[in-house]
């Protein structure tokens, strides 16, 4: 089993974050809820925005 140093390189991360984004949560509390960096969060989703 992997043992990851960062919670946001587990596998499925990217998906909640832009899931819990459409459901309207915020950045601060995507965050907070999955234990990663806010500027991760706000990464992902200009990320996932470009790649549309």
């Amino acid at each position: 089993m992997l043992t990851y140093t960062y919670e946001a390189h587990k596998p499925g991360i990217k998906e909640q974050i832009t899931e819990m984004a459409f459901k309207g949560a915020g950045v601060r509390d995507t965050a907070r809820t999955l234990k990663i960096g806010i500027n991760t969060v706000i990464r992902t989703l200009k990320n996932a925005r470009q790649s549309e």
